[in-house]
Protein backbone atom coordinates (compact mmCIF):
# COMPACT_ATOMS: atom_id res chain seq x y z
CA UNK A 1 0.00 0.00 0.00
CA UNK A 2 1.30 3.71 0.01
CA UNK A 3 2.35 3.26 3.61
CA UNK A 4 5.27 1.57 1.79
CA UNK A 5 8.39 3.76 1.09
CA UNK A 6 8.67 4.06 -2.41
CA UNK A 7 9.59 6.71 -4.62
CA UNK A 8 6.06 6.64 -5.98
CA UNK A 9 4.27 6.73 -2.47
CA UNK A 10 7.17 9.74 -1.90
CA UNK A 11 5.48 11.52 -4.46
CA UNK A 12 2.24 11.21 -3.83
CA UNK A 13 2.77 12.43 -0.30
CA UNK A 14 4.68 15.46 -1.66
CA UNK A 15 2.30 15.85 -4.39
CA UNK A 16 -0.69 15.79 -1.77
CA UNK A 17 0.81 18.36 0.89
CA UNK A 18 1.41 20.80 -2.36
CA UNK A 19 -1.85 21.05 -3.77
CA UNK A 20 -3.16 21.42 0.04
CA UNK A 21 -0.84 24.20 0.06
CA UNK A 22 -1.71 25.48 -3.10
CA UNK A 23 -5.17 25.49 -2.14
CA UNK A 24 -5.14 26.66 1.11
CA UNK A 25 -3.78 30.07 -0.07
CA UNK A 26 -6.48 30.38 -2.96
CA UNK A 27 -9.66 29.71 -0.20
CA UNK A 28 -7.86 32.81 2.02
CA UNK A 29 -8.52 34.97 -0.87
CA UNK A 30 -11.85 33.08 -2.74
CA UNK A 31 -15.10 35.48 -2.09
CA UNK A 32 -18.17 33.66 -2.87
CA UNK A 33 -20.69 35.14 -0.98
CA UNK A 34 -23.79 33.11 -1.89
CA UNK A 35 -22.28 29.63 -1.71
CA UNK A 36 -19.94 29.60 1.07
CA UNK A 37 -22.10 31.81 2.75
CA UNK A 38 -25.35 29.33 2.15
CA UNK A 39 -23.19 26.72 4.17
CA UNK A 40 -21.71 29.11 6.79
CA UNK A 41 -25.54 29.87 7.58
CA UNK A 42 -26.94 26.73 7.81
CA UNK A 43 -23.91 25.36 10.15
CA UNK A 44 -24.27 28.36 12.46
CA UNK A 45 -28.37 28.64 12.47
CA UNK A 46 -27.59 24.62 13.65
CA UNK A 47 -25.67 25.76 16.22
CA UNK A 48 -28.24 28.68 17.30
CA UNK A 49 -30.82 26.06 17.96
CA UNK A 50 -32.84 26.75 14.91
CA UNK A 51 -34.76 23.31 13.66
CA UNK A 52 -33.30 21.24 10.48
CA UNK A 53 -35.74 21.92 7.15
CA UNK A 54 -38.06 23.77 9.51
CA UNK A 55 -36.39 26.94 10.48
CA UNK A 56 -32.75 26.48 7.74
CA UNK A 57 -32.79 25.92 4.20
CA UNK A 58 -31.03 22.72 4.41
CA UNK A 59 -31.41 21.58 0.46
CA UNK A 60 -28.77 18.96 0.46
CA UNK A 61 -28.47 16.62 3.15
CA UNK A 62 -28.39 16.50 7.14
CA UNK A 63 -24.64 15.26 7.72
CA UNK A 64 -23.07 18.12 5.64
CA UNK A 65 -24.82 20.68 8.23
CA UNK A 66 -24.19 18.82 11.08
CA UNK A 67 -20.33 18.41 10.00
CA UNK A 68 -20.04 21.94 9.30
CA UNK A 69 -21.52 22.89 12.40
CA UNK A 70 -18.69 20.65 14.50
CA UNK A 71 -16.17 22.11 12.70
CA UNK A 72 -17.37 25.13 13.96
CA UNK A 73 -17.54 25.00 17.11
CA UNK A 74 -14.60 23.81 17.47
CA UNK A 75 -12.66 26.43 15.93
CA UNK A 76 -14.60 29.39 17.44
CA UNK A 77 -17.03 30.02 14.30
CA UNK A 78 -14.27 30.98 12.10
CA UNK A 79 -15.49 30.46 8.41
CA UNK A 80 -12.20 29.86 7.10
CA UNK A 81 -12.30 26.48 8.49
CA UNK A 82 -15.04 25.28 6.40
CA UNK A 83 -13.04 25.93 3.33
CA UNK A 84 -10.08 24.27 4.47
CA UNK A 85 -11.19 21.13 5.99
CA UNK A 86 -13.36 20.71 2.57
CA UNK A 87 -9.95 20.93 0.88
CA UNK A 88 -9.02 18.01 3.63
CA UNK A 89 -11.55 15.85 2.68
CA UNK A 90 -11.40 16.19 -0.86
CA UNK A 91 -7.36 15.59 -0.83
CA UNK A 92 -8.22 12.45 1.80
CA UNK A 93 -10.68 11.32 -1.12
CA UNK A 94 -7.85 11.27 -3.42
CA UNK A 95 -5.52 9.39 -0.69
CA UNK A 96 -8.44 6.61 -0.50
CA UNK A 97 -8.73 6.63 -4.58
CA UNK A 98 -5.30 5.85 -4.74
CA UNK A 99 -5.00 3.66 -2.06
CA UNK A 100 -7.95 1.37 -4.00
CA UNK A 101 -6.43 1.66 -7.53
CA UNK A 102 -3.53 0.19 -5.61
CA UNK A 103 -5.44 -2.59 -3.71
CA UNK A 104 -6.96 -3.53 -7.72
CA UNK A 105 -3.42 -3.03 -9.41
CA UNK A 106 -0.86 -3.71 -6.94
CA UNK A 107 1.27 -1.21 -8.85
CA UNK A 108 2.46 1.95 -7.19
CA UNK A 109 3.04 4.05 -10.16
CA UNK A 110 -0.88 3.75 -10.95
CA UNK A 111 -1.76 4.80 -7.45
CA UNK A 112 0.05 7.71 -8.09
CA UNK A 113 -0.64 8.30 -11.42
CA UNK A 114 -4.58 8.56 -10.21
CA UNK A 115 -3.50 11.72 -7.74
CA UNK A 116 -1.70 13.26 -10.70
CA UNK A 117 -5.25 12.67 -13.01
CA UNK A 118 -7.87 14.29 -10.49
CA UNK A 119 -5.51 16.88 -9.66
CA UNK A 120 -4.00 18.17 -12.13
CA UNK A 121 -7.98 18.42 -13.80
CA UNK A 122 -9.43 19.64 -10.44
CA UNK A 123 -6.72 21.34 -8.30
CA UNK A 124 -8.83 23.52 -5.59
CA UNK A 125 -12.01 22.04 -3.74
CA UNK A 126 -14.55 25.03 -4.92
CA UNK A 127 -16.81 25.19 -2.39
CA UNK A 128 -17.42 23.56 1.34
CA UNK A 129 -20.25 21.69 -0.26
CA UNK A 130 -21.80 18.69 -0.07
CA UNK A 131 -20.46 17.07 -2.89
CA UNK A 132 -17.19 16.67 -1.42
CA UNK A 133 -18.28 15.23 1.98
CA UNK A 134 -20.35 12.54 -0.25
CA UNK A 135 -17.44 11.55 -2.39
CA UNK A 136 -15.43 11.54 0.95
CA UNK A 137 -17.21 8.49 1.98
CA UNK A 138 -18.24 6.79 -0.99
CA UNK A 139 -14.20 7.16 -1.42
CA UNK A 140 -13.93 5.45 1.79
CA UNK A 141 -16.09 2.61 0.77
CA UNK A 142 -14.94 1.66 -2.60
CA UNK A 143 -11.24 1.00 -1.02
CA UNK A 144 -13.18 -1.05 1.90
CA UNK A 145 -14.58 -2.51 -1.46
CA UNK A 146 -11.08 -2.96 -3.15
CA UNK A 147 -9.38 -5.08 0.23
CA UNK A 148 -9.27 -8.04 0.34
CA UNK A 149 -10.79 -8.81 4.15
CA UNK A 150 -13.63 -6.77 3.09
CA UNK A 151 -15.73 -5.12 6.35
CA UNK A 152 -19.22 -5.34 4.99
CA UNK A 153 -20.91 -3.09 7.40
CA UNK A 154 -18.32 -0.41 7.04
CA UNK A 155 -19.13 -0.50 3.50
CA UNK A 156 -22.53 0.21 4.17
CA UNK A 157 -22.19 2.63 6.86
CA UNK A 158 -20.10 4.79 4.51
CA UNK A 159 -22.19 4.97 1.44
CA UNK A 160 -25.56 5.21 3.96
CA UNK A 161 -23.11 8.52 5.18
CA UNK A 162 -22.96 9.65 1.47
CA UNK A 163 -26.53 9.70 1.27
CA UNK A 164 -27.11 11.43 4.31
CA UNK A 165 -24.58 14.10 2.99
CA UNK A 166 -26.22 14.43 -0.36
CA UNK A 167 -29.48 12.61 -0.70
CA UNK A 168 -29.52 12.84 -4.12
CA UNK A 169 -26.69 9.97 -4.23
CA UNK A 170 -28.83 7.94 -3.14
CA UNK A 171 -29.91 7.05 -6.91
CA UNK A 172 -26.63 6.41 -8.12
CA UNK A 173 -25.91 4.45 -5.23
CA UNK A 174 -29.20 2.56 -4.40
CA UNK A 175 -29.14 1.97 -8.50
CA UNK A 176 -25.84 0.45 -8.50
CA UNK A 177 -26.30 -1.80 -5.52
CA UNK A 178 -29.61 -3.28 -7.10
CA UNK A 179 -27.98 -3.64 -10.65
CA UNK A 180 -25.00 -5.36 -8.94
CA UNK A 181 -27.29 -7.67 -6.98
CA UNK A 182 -28.92 -8.60 -9.67
CA UNK A 183 -25.66 -9.39 -12.03
CA UNK A 184 -24.49 -11.67 -8.66
CA UNK A 185 -27.61 -13.10 -8.29
CA UNK A 186 -28.05 -14.38 -12.06
CA UNK A 187 -24.61 -15.13 -12.40
CA UNK A 188 -24.88 -17.69 -9.78
CA UNK A 189 -21.83 -16.13 -7.50
CA UNK A 190 -21.87 -17.14 -4.05
CA UNK A 191 -24.08 -14.63 -2.71
CA UNK A 192 -23.66 -14.95 1.40
CA UNK A 193 -27.46 -13.78 3.52
CA UNK A 194 -24.50 -13.21 6.41
CA UNK A 195 -22.93 -10.37 4.11
CA UNK A 196 -26.05 -8.93 3.13
CA UNK A 197 -27.14 -8.74 6.33
CA UNK A 198 -24.19 -6.67 7.52
CA UNK A 199 -24.41 -4.17 4.37
CA UNK A 200 -27.70 -3.80 4.92
CA UNK A 201 -27.60 -3.12 8.76
CA UNK A 202 -24.31 -0.90 7.85
CA UNK A 203 -26.67 0.74 5.77
CA UNK A 204 -30.08 1.45 6.98
CA UNK A 205 -28.76 1.88 10.68
CA UNK A 206 -27.73 5.82 9.77
CA UNK A 207 -30.66 6.32 7.65
CA UNK A 208 -32.98 4.83 10.64
CA UNK A 209 -31.12 7.21 12.79
CA UNK A 210 -31.72 10.36 10.60
CA UNK A 211 -36.14 9.67 10.27
CA UNK A 212 -35.71 9.18 14.30
CA UNK A 213 -33.81 12.49 14.48
CA UNK A 214 -36.38 14.12 12.54
CA UNK A 215 -39.22 12.44 14.27
CA UNK A 216 -38.07 13.59 17.54
CA UNK A 217 -37.98 17.04 16.43
CA UNK A 218 -41.34 16.90 14.66
CA UNK A 219 -39.99 18.17 11.59
CA UNK A 220 -40.25 15.42 9.45
CA UNK A 221 -42.75 16.71 7.37
CA UNK A 222 -40.63 19.80 6.72
CA UNK A 223 -37.84 17.43 5.68
CA UNK A 224 -40.84 15.87 3.03
CA UNK A 225 -41.24 19.21 1.30
CA UNK A 226 -38.05 19.02 -0.02
CA UNK A 227 -37.72 16.55 -2.03
CA UNK A 228 -40.03 17.46 -4.60
CA UNK A 229 -37.77 21.01 -4.74
CA UNK A 230 -35.77 19.17 -7.95
CA UNK A 231 -39.44 19.96 -10.44
CA UNK A 232 -39.40 23.52 -9.45
CA UNK A 233 -35.40 24.18 -10.95
CA UNK A 234 -36.29 21.90 -13.60
CA UNK A 235 -39.28 24.45 -14.57
CA UNK A 236 -37.24 27.53 -13.58
CA UNK A 237 -34.57 26.12 -16.19
CA UNK A 238 -37.24 25.46 -18.95
CA UNK A 239 -36.28 22.05 -19.17
CA UNK A 240 -36.79 18.44 -19.11
CA UNK A 241 -34.82 15.69 -17.25
CA UNK A 242 -35.31 13.90 -20.48
CA UNK A 243 -33.45 17.31 -21.89
CA UNK A 244 -30.97 17.12 -19.38
CA UNK A 245 -29.88 13.54 -20.37
CA UNK A 246 -29.61 13.83 -23.36
CA UNK A 247 -27.53 16.96 -23.93
CA UNK A 248 -25.14 15.28 -20.98
CA UNK A 249 -24.90 12.52 -23.59
CA UNK A 250 -24.06 15.13 -26.84
CA UNK A 251 -21.85 16.94 -24.13
CA UNK A 252 -19.08 14.05 -23.47
CA UNK A 253 -19.56 12.22 -26.60
CA UNK A 254 -18.88 15.31 -29.02
CA UNK A 255 -18.56 18.85 -27.56
CA UNK A 256 -16.13 17.83 -24.67
CA UNK A 257 -13.47 16.70 -27.39
CA UNK A 258 -14.03 19.75 -29.68
CA UNK A 259 -13.69 22.07 -26.52
CA UNK A 260 -10.45 20.80 -25.56
CA UNK A 261 -8.32 23.53 -25.87
CA UNK A 262 -10.79 25.73 -23.72
CA UNK A 263 -12.21 23.44 -21.27
CA UNK A 264 -9.42 20.27 -20.83
CA UNK A 265 -10.68 18.74 -17.72
CA UNK A 266 -13.79 17.05 -19.29
CA UNK A 267 -11.56 15.14 -21.48
CA UNK A 268 -10.95 12.54 -19.14
CA UNK A 269 -14.11 12.57 -17.85
CA UNK A 270 -15.48 11.73 -21.26
CA UNK A 271 -12.80 8.97 -21.18
CA UNK A 272 -14.15 7.49 -18.42
CA UNK A 273 -17.81 7.29 -19.41
CA UNK A 274 -17.29 5.76 -22.93
CA UNK A 275 -14.54 2.89 -21.24
CA UNK A 276 -17.97 2.69 -19.21
CA UNK A 277 -20.62 2.55 -21.29
CA UNK A 278 -18.89 0.01 -23.55
CA UNK A 279 -17.73 -2.55 -20.46
CA UNK A 280 -21.40 -2.90 -19.16
CA UNK A 281 -22.43 -3.40 -22.81
CA UNK A 282 -19.81 -6.36 -23.24
CA UNK A 283 -21.04 -7.10 -19.65
CA UNK A 284 -24.68 -7.63 -20.66
CA UNK A 285 -24.24 -9.63 -23.52
CA UNK A 286 -21.30 -11.59 -21.80
CA UNK A 287 -18.25 -11.06 -23.12
CA UNK A 288 -16.44 -9.74 -20.41
CA UNK A 289 -15.21 -11.08 -16.68
CA UNK A 290 -14.92 -8.68 -14.07
CA UNK A 291 -14.68 -8.52 -10.78
CA UNK A 292 -17.75 -7.61 -8.70
CA UNK A 293 -15.97 -4.70 -6.84
CA UNK A 294 -14.98 -3.10 -10.30
CA UNK A 295 -18.56 -3.85 -11.62
CA UNK A 296 -20.08 -2.10 -8.91
CA UNK A 297 -17.67 1.22 -9.38
CA UNK A 298 -18.72 1.19 -13.27
CA UNK A 299 -22.05 0.94 -12.08
CA UNK A 300 -21.59 3.59 -9.32
CA UNK A 301 -19.60 6.10 -11.71
CA UNK A 302 -22.57 6.12 -14.48
CA UNK A 303 -25.21 6.41 -12.27
CA UNK A 304 -23.68 8.82 -10.26
CA UNK A 305 -24.10 11.17 -13.22
CA UNK A 306 -27.28 12.12 -12.52
CA UNK A 307 -26.00 14.49 -9.69
CA UNK A 308 -23.88 15.97 -12.34
CA UNK A 309 -26.33 16.27 -15.57
CA UNK A 310 -26.02 20.14 -14.95
CA UNK A 311 -22.42 20.31 -15.91
CA UNK A 312 -20.10 21.65 -14.04
CA UNK A 313 -16.42 20.65 -12.86
CA UNK A 314 -16.82 20.27 -9.06
CA UNK A 315 -19.98 17.73 -9.30
CA UNK A 316 -17.88 15.59 -12.03
CA UNK A 317 -14.91 15.68 -10.17
CA UNK A 318 -17.01 14.42 -7.17
CA UNK A 319 -19.08 11.51 -8.77
CA UNK A 320 -17.89 10.32 -12.48
CA UNK A 321 -14.23 10.61 -11.63
CA UNK A 322 -14.87 7.04 -9.75
CA UNK A 323 -14.38 5.22 -12.99
CA UNK A 324 -11.01 6.26 -12.94
CA UNK A 325 -10.51 3.09 -10.74
CA UNK A 326 -11.72 0.72 -13.25
CA UNK A 327 -10.12 2.86 -16.45
CA UNK A 328 -6.76 2.40 -14.72
CA UNK A 329 -6.85 -1.06 -13.73
CA UNK A 330 -7.89 -2.00 -16.87
CA UNK A 331 -5.19 -0.30 -18.57
CA UNK A 332 -2.83 -1.73 -16.33
CA UNK A 333 -3.52 -5.11 -17.47
CA UNK A 334 -2.84 -4.18 -21.23
CA UNK A 335 -0.66 -7.10 -21.85
CA UNK A 336 1.24 -5.02 -24.91
CA UNK A 337 3.82 -2.47 -23.40
CA UNK A 338 3.35 -0.27 -26.35
CA UNK A 339 0.09 -0.21 -25.93
CA UNK A 340 -0.22 0.35 -22.27
CA UNK A 341 1.77 3.22 -22.65
CA UNK A 342 0.29 4.87 -25.09
CA UNK A 343 -3.22 4.26 -22.95
CA UNK A 344 -0.94 6.28 -20.23
CA UNK A 345 -0.30 9.23 -21.98
CA UNK A 346 -3.58 9.02 -24.10
CA UNK A 347 -5.07 10.32 -19.85
CA UNK A 348 -1.72 11.81 -18.71
CA UNK A 349 -1.26 14.06 -21.34
CA UNK A 350 -4.36 16.38 -21.00
CA UNK A 351 -4.13 16.42 -17.79
CA UNK A 352 -0.77 18.07 -17.70
CA UNK A 353 -2.03 20.57 -20.46
CA UNK A 354 -4.87 21.04 -17.92
CA UNK A 355 -2.76 22.14 -15.00
CA UNK A 356 -0.04 24.15 -17.08
CA UNK A 357 -2.83 26.29 -18.60
CA UNK A 358 -5.61 25.89 -16.30
CA UNK A 359 -3.85 25.87 -12.76
CA UNK A 360 -7.04 27.28 -11.20
CA UNK A 361 -9.53 24.62 -12.24
CA UNK A 362 -10.79 26.47 -14.87
CA UNK A 363 -13.28 28.41 -12.16
CA UNK A 364 -13.95 31.94 -13.02
CA UNK A 365 -14.18 33.22 -9.94
CA UNK A 366 -10.67 32.34 -9.10
CA UNK A 367 -9.39 33.92 -11.98
CA UNK A 368 -10.90 37.50 -11.15
CA UNK A 369 -8.95 37.03 -7.58
CA UNK A 370 -7.61 40.58 -7.14
CA UNK A 371 -4.62 39.36 -4.75
CA UNK A 372 -3.33 43.01 -4.41
CA UNK A 373 -6.84 44.61 -3.19
CA UNK A 374 -7.81 41.77 -1.18
CA UNK A 375 -7.69 43.04 2.67
CA UNK A 376 -7.89 41.15 5.63
CA UNK A 377 -11.25 41.55 7.90
CA UNK A 378 -10.85 41.58 11.67
CA UNK A 379 -14.70 42.27 12.71
CA UNK A 380 -16.86 40.00 13.28
CA UNK A 381 -13.93 37.98 14.18
CA UNK A 382 -15.22 35.11 13.08
CA UNK A 383 -14.46 36.49 9.66
CA UNK A 384 -10.82 36.42 9.84
CA UNK A 385 -7.99 34.27 8.51
CA UNK A 386 -9.65 35.43 5.13
CA UNK A 387 -8.57 38.19 2.58
CA UNK A 388 -11.36 39.58 0.38
CA UNK A 389 -12.10 42.16 -2.06
CA UNK A 390 -11.72 45.60 -0.14
CA UNK A 391 -15.13 47.03 -1.55
CA UNK A 392 -16.84 43.25 0.28
CA UNK A 393 -15.03 44.04 3.50
CA UNK A 394 -15.59 47.70 4.26
CA UNK A 395 -19.67 46.65 3.11
CA UNK A 396 -19.36 44.21 6.04
CA UNK A 397 -17.81 46.63 7.99
CA UNK A 398 -20.85 49.08 7.89
CA UNK A 399 -22.99 46.37 8.26
CA UNK A 400 -21.59 45.24 11.45
CA UNK A 401 -21.26 48.51 12.84
CA UNK A 402 -24.50 49.54 12.13
CA UNK A 403 -26.18 45.52 13.89
CA UNK A 404 -23.85 46.63 16.98
CA UNK A 405 -25.94 49.76 17.27
CA UNK A 406 -29.39 48.61 17.25
CA UNK A 407 -31.42 46.99 19.59
CA UNK A 408 -33.53 44.85 17.37
CA UNK A 409 -35.11 41.13 16.49
CA UNK A 410 -34.41 40.75 13.02
CA UNK A 411 -32.13 41.18 10.02
CA UNK A 412 -33.27 40.21 6.79
CA UNK A 413 -31.13 39.74 4.15
CA UNK A 414 -32.78 40.66 0.59
CA UNK A 415 -29.67 39.90 -1.32
CA UNK A 416 -28.14 37.15 -3.40
CA UNK A 417 -24.97 37.11 -0.94
CA UNK A 418 -26.27 34.97 1.58
CA UNK A 419 -23.04 35.67 4.00
CA UNK A 420 -24.49 39.25 4.78
CA UNK A 421 -27.02 37.29 6.99
CA UNK A 422 -24.18 35.88 9.09
CA UNK A 423 -22.95 39.07 10.47
CA UNK A 424 -25.01 38.98 13.00
CA UNK A 425 -27.11 36.13 15.02
CA UNK A 426 -30.39 38.01 14.93
CA UNK A 427 -32.84 36.37 13.73
CA UNK A 428 -34.69 36.03 10.13
CA UNK A 429 -38.46 36.39 8.94
CA UNK A 430 -38.11 33.91 5.49
CA UNK A 431 -36.36 30.68 5.49
CA UNK A 432 -33.59 31.49 2.27
CA UNK A 433 -30.92 34.16 4.47
CA UNK A 434 -30.69 35.38 0.46
CA UNK A 435 -32.80 36.57 -2.08
CA UNK A 436 -32.13 36.52 -6.05
CA UNK A 437 -33.40 39.28 -8.07
CA UNK A 438 -34.44 37.60 -11.07
CA UNK A 439 -36.37 34.29 -8.98
CA UNK A 440 -37.74 36.52 -6.33
CA UNK A 441 -41.57 35.85 -7.91
CA UNK A 442 -40.99 32.22 -8.93
CA UNK A 443 -42.72 29.22 -8.06
CA UNK A 444 -39.79 28.04 -6.41
CA UNK A 445 -38.81 30.91 -4.09
CA UNK A 446 -42.55 30.87 -3.07
CA UNK A 447 -42.42 27.34 -2.01
CA UNK A 448 -39.58 28.25 0.21
CA UNK A 449 -41.39 31.25 1.55
CA UNK A 450 -44.47 29.42 2.84
CA UNK A 451 -42.51 26.26 3.92
CA UNK A 452 -42.04 28.38 7.11
CA UNK A 453 -44.79 31.18 6.96
CA UNK A 454 -47.97 28.55 6.28
CA UNK A 455 -49.46 32.11 5.72
CA UNK A 456 -46.84 33.03 3.01
CA UNK A 457 -46.90 36.80 3.17
CA UNK A 458 -43.44 37.18 4.62
CA UNK A 459 -43.81 41.18 3.14
CA UNK A 460 -46.63 41.90 5.43
CA UNK A 461 -44.80 40.30 8.55
CA UNK A 462 -41.35 42.40 7.39
CA UNK A 463 -43.57 45.56 6.92
CA UNK A 464 -44.75 44.73 10.56
CA UNK A 465 -41.43 44.60 11.61
CA UNK A 466 -40.71 48.10 10.30
CA UNK A 467 -43.67 49.75 12.24
CA UNK A 468 -41.98 48.62 15.16
CA UNK A 469 -38.59 49.54 14.38
CA UNK A 470 -37.31 45.78 14.74
CA UNK A 471 -35.96 45.13 11.87
CA UNK A 472 -32.95 46.03 9.65
CA UNK A 473 -33.01 45.32 5.80
CA UNK A 474 -30.58 44.61 3.48
CA UNK A 475 -31.71 45.22 -0.30
CA UNK A 476 -30.30 45.18 -3.66
CA UNK A 477 -31.45 45.51 -7.15
CA UNK A 478 -35.51 45.64 -7.54
CA UNK A 479 -35.93 43.28 -4.24
CA UNK A 480 -38.61 45.72 -3.06
CA UNK A 481 -41.81 44.63 -4.92
CA UNK A 482 -42.95 41.32 -4.85
CA UNK A 483 -46.15 39.54 -6.62
CA UNK A 484 -47.80 39.53 -3.14
CA UNK A 485 -46.55 42.96 -2.39
CA UNK A 486 -44.07 45.54 -1.90
CA UNK A 487 -42.00 46.58 1.24
CA UNK A 488 -43.32 50.07 3.25
CA UNK A 489 -40.76 51.79 5.10
CA UNK A 490 -42.13 54.28 8.00
CA UNK A 491 -40.37 57.96 8.25
CA UNK A 492 -38.29 56.61 11.19
CA UNK A 493 -36.01 54.42 8.80
CA UNK A 494 -32.45 55.51 7.61
CA UNK A 495 -30.54 54.93 4.18
CA UNK A 496 -27.22 54.13 3.37
CA UNK A 497 -26.00 53.28 0.11
CA UNK A 498 -22.89 51.32 -0.61
CA UNK A 499 -21.91 51.11 -3.99
CA UNK A 500 -19.86 47.65 -4.41
CA UNK A 501 -18.79 47.97 -7.61
CA UNK A 502 -15.37 49.04 -8.96
CA UNK A 503 -16.75 50.67 -11.89
CA UNK A 504 -18.65 54.03 -11.17
CA UNK A 505 -20.10 53.41 -14.95
CA UNK A 506 -22.33 49.73 -13.50
CA UNK A 507 -22.67 50.76 -9.92
CA UNK A 508 -23.94 47.62 -7.74
CA UNK A 509 -26.17 49.78 -4.87
CA UNK A 510 -26.56 47.34 -1.65
CA UNK A 511 -29.15 49.73 0.64
CA UNK A 512 -29.19 49.35 4.71
CA UNK A 513 -32.11 50.10 5.96
CA UNK A 514 -32.08 50.99 9.65
CA UNK A 515 -34.48 52.45 12.49
CA UNK A 516 -33.14 55.77 13.72
CA UNK A 517 -32.98 55.15 16.86
CA UNK A 518 -29.71 53.45 15.95
CA UNK A 519 -26.73 55.09 17.14
CA UNK A 520 -24.96 55.17 13.26
CA UNK A 521 -22.62 57.63 12.53
CA UNK A 522 -23.72 58.59 8.97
Amino acid sequence: MLLRFDKYNLLNILTLFSFLIYSAVFIRYHYDGHHIGLQYSNALDLLNGKKPYKEIFIQYGILTTLIHSFILKIFFNKIFFLNFFNIIFYLSSVIFISLTIYNFTKKQSYAFLATILILFNHPIPWLPWSNYLSFFFISIGLFLISNQNKNIFFIGLFLSLAILSRQDFAIGILSAGFISFIFNFFSKNNLSFKSLFYLSAGFLIPIIIFFLYLLYLDVFEFWKSYLIISKFYIEEYETSYSNLIWNYIKFFSLKSFFNFIITPQYFIISIILIANSCILILKIFDKVKIQSGLFFIILLSSFLSSVSLKVELFRLYTSVIFGLIPLLYLISNIKLVELRKNFILIVLLPSIFSFIFYPNGNNPSFNKIDFKNSVIINEPQKFTYNLWPRKKVETINNINNIINTCNVEYLENLTFDTLYSTISNLNRIRLLPYEKSSSRNSKLHYYYDKLKNNDFNFIKKINNELMNNNIILLINDNNYEYNYGSLKFPNTYKLIEINESLSLEKPNILRIHYPSKCKKND
